[in-house]
């Protein structure tokens, strides 16, 4: 077995620190943004392409940082088949000093300006059912949101405008050089995302036998994910959590489910762990 992290990003060095005063008596020239515990004011998050719904589902921003400084990110996985049944994540805190200086990087690589930017798409980047990253910052009095298709992929014949291909390595420079909660702790959620469906086909090799520790109905309980999907999310909240998060622990990503010990129909679970900003299904 191999650590390997559960996000494509590195830590490939540490923010530098400006001088500045405690968050209570702001820096002279900071960038304003939200305080709150479970206000987002930057986020990186990647989803699409060609991969499983389950994928998807699945899917963790691989950084949130917080108005109080928290930053969320998923933690390291053991990389075995079948995976774990949900993906750990780390809670580590920035100082005030510390979050301006990662947002006066994101001003000087051009990420904090109103208007949009040109990252190309499908047709100039000239590959097809690749992922999208998208980055959202709530900064200097402004939501903005980027969205790059197939961001660290060269484009196939030079489609991409001058103008483009600097914006591409400027988001891309900016998000390789994120804190990665090194010295952080484990993040237990408030709420967790459930979602549910009919296990198909045969049981995999490994997929072990769970019972669903809730009163909640497999068969019933819910709200549809979208059409065209299976899937229906309950989000457990409460007691709940501790009751799930240990069934989970002797769960894997092909466990298969059953409502109770004697029940004979099976369902696959995707346990998704809300953030702080997070009350419903993703």
């Amino acid at each position: 077995m191999r650590i390997a992290l559960a996000t494509s990003l590195v830590l490939v060095g540490a923010l530098s620190l400006g001088a500045g005063v405690a968050a209570s008596h702001p820096q002279r020239g900071a960038i304003v943004h939200p305080t709150g515990a479970d206000e987002v004011v930057l986020r990186v998050s990647s989803g699409g392409g060609f991969v499983p719904v389950q994928v998807n589902l699945r899917a963790l921003p691989s950084f949130t940082l917080y108005g109080d400084g928290s930053v969320v990110v998923p933690g390291p996985v053991i990389q075995i088949y079948p995976g774990p049944a949900v993906t750990p994540l780390i809670r580590s805190k920035l100082s005030e000093r510390q979050v301006q200086a990662l947002l006066k990087r994101a001003r000087a690589a051009g990420l904090l300006v109103p208007h949009r930017i040109g990252y190309g798409d499908m047709g100039t980047i000239g590959i097809s059912d690749a992922p999208t990253t998208t980055l959202i910052a709530n900064a200097a009095g402004r939501h903005v949101s980027r969205q790059a298709y197939a961001l660290g992929i060269t484009a196939a014949g030079g489609r991409l405008s001058p103008a483009q291909v600097k914006a591409r390595k400027a988001l891309a420079h900016f998000i390789a050089a994120l804190p990665q909660g090194a010295g952080g702790k484990r993040y237990t959620p408030h709420a967790i995302a459930a979602y549910v469906g009919p296990y198909r086909g045969q049981a995999q090799a490994g997929a072990k036998r769970v019972v669903w520790p809730l009163a909640s109905n497999l068969a019933t309980a819910g709200k549809r994910v979208s059409s065209g999907i299976e899937y229906r999310c309950i989000v457990v909240r409460g007691a709940g959590v501790a009751k799930l998060t240990a069934a989970l622990r002797n769960a894997n990503e092909q466990s298969r489910w059953a409502a109770r010990s004697s029940a004979k129909a099976s369902y696959q679970v995707i346990a998704r762990p809300l953030l702080p900003d997070e009350r419903r299904c993703p």
